[in-house]
């Protein structure tokens, strides 16, 4: 099952380290897209080991504001520590198949 999502790049970044709480390390792309018809921002992941990620650790900030439309291979339900409160919230994990960017637009020739 795979869905997408077209919207508005706001985030983008090469998220790599330990985690605090078990110590295993991560490395993952990190995107948040707004939704432009509902005003949702939906953050999404993709895993170092999908063929793009390189790609978009490369041209993070140059994303910044363009249309983009991803297609998501599954979401995952889970719990999220929220920074201002400390409570634990049930959050949703999207991670991200393929990132399609909107095409430049073209001029006409004369």
């Amino acid at each position: 099952m795979a869905f997408e999502l077209t919207g508005t790049v706001k985030y983008a970044r090469h998220m790599e380290g330990t985690a605090k709480g078990s110590g295993k390390p991560y490395n993952f792309f990190s995107l948040i897209v707004l939704d432009t018809d509902e005003g949702e921002r939906i953050p999404l992941q993709m895993s170092e080991d999908n063929p793009q990620f390189e790609e978009l650790c490369q041209r993070d900030q140059k994303m910044l504001d363009q249309p983009i439309k991803v297609v998501i291979r599954r979401c995952l339900p889970g719990i999220k520590k929220n920074k201002d409160t400390n409570k634990e919230e049930p959050t949703v994990r999207f991670f991200i198949k393929k990132v399609l960017f909107a095409a430049a637009p073209q001029t006409a020739s004369h």
